[in-house]
């Protein structure tokens, strides 16, 4: 994608990120919330990660009130969940792609 169109689409859409801590980390409980994490179309990465919380999602949103909507109806839904936080890009101040190492 261009700078162009990541300039429009940073302006028509709202960029967060969301950590969450699940109550059980069981095989069961994990499956599950990620099964339920793919079928939500606004989580557009997931990662599981180390250190305070669980996982590390990047959600795109068209606006805060969107995003409100996606909690409310969607991510505090999910059994499991202990707590959540959440922070929103302002601003990008880089991004590359992944370097390839070679040998």
């Amino acid at each position: 994608m261009d700078r162009l169109d990541r300039k429009i689409l940073s302006v028509l859409q709202a960029n967060a990120r969301a950590r969450v801590t699940l109550d059980s980390h069981s095989d069961n409980t994990l499956e599950k919330f990620g099964e339920t994490l793919a079928s939500i179309p606004e989580v557009i990465e997931a990662h599981l990660v180390s250190g305070d919380y669980d996982y590390l999602l990047r959600v795109v949103v068209k606006d805060t009130r969107d995003y409100e909507r996606l909690l409310r109806e969607k991510l505090y839904k999910i059994k499991g969940i202990r707590h959540s936080r959440s922070s929103f890009v302002l601003r990008t101040l880089k991004k590359a792609d992944l370097p390839l190492f070679v040998d």
